[in-house]
């Protein structure tokens, strides 16, 4: 039994082995072969942080404010999320974890910002996919990455998503899916 698994392992390894080999030798031979080492950086389509910016989680005391604090709600999730459920005011920003959120969005949390006076920006977005119900993607602290990254300013993630808003008594409303 030990004997026929580990011919079967070396079997593999020698065929592994071999078309690499052929291969290699394949793109090596070809003019237009690919290289082993690129001459030039590759395309990056998903975003990287490079920068040490982080955004703080929200507490919440954070989520309230104050009676001299306005705080700006930013829903992450899907329209389709937001339209079940949001934050009264909220603003919605559909977090794609491939792209991130476009320049227009950034552009538009800053004017909000400003023509609310807000001095907090409250981002949340735990969305749970239909399609998978046991998986939950949190899209609050990648957004909330990039808007300090964008140096928006008071730029708190809200850790929990909906469940957690709902505990502070904050009131939520439902739209209609378009509505935003």
């Amino acid at each position: 039994m030990l004997r026929t698994v580990l011919v079967v392992i070396l079997q593999a390894a020698i065929v592994t082995a071999a078309s690499a080999g052929v291969a290699v030798a394949t793109n090596l031979a070809r003019p237009d072969g690919i290289p082993l080492i690129t001459d030039v950086e590759y395309d990056i389509f998903a975003p990287c942080r490079d920068s040490e910016a982080d955004s703080e989680a929200a507490s919440a005391a954070d989520l309230l404010g104050s009676a001299h604090e306005v705080v700006l709600y930013v829903d992450a999730r899907p329209i389709e999320a937001y339209a079940q459920e949001h934050v009264d005011g909220a603003i919605n920003i559909p977090y794609s974890a491939l792209f991130g959120a476009s320049e227009q969005d950034i552009a538009m949390i800053k004017e909000q910002t400003s023509a609310k006076k807000a001095t907090r920006i409250i981002v949340y977005g735990v969305f749970q996919d239909p399609a998978s119900p046991q998986q939950k993607v949190d899209f609050a602290k990648p957004l909330a990455l990039q808007l300090v990254e964008s140096e928006i300013k008071g730029v708190k993630h809200l850790e929990g998503g909906m469940e957690e808003l709902k505990k502070t008594g904050i009131k939520t409303v439902k739209e209609s899916v378009g509505a935003n």
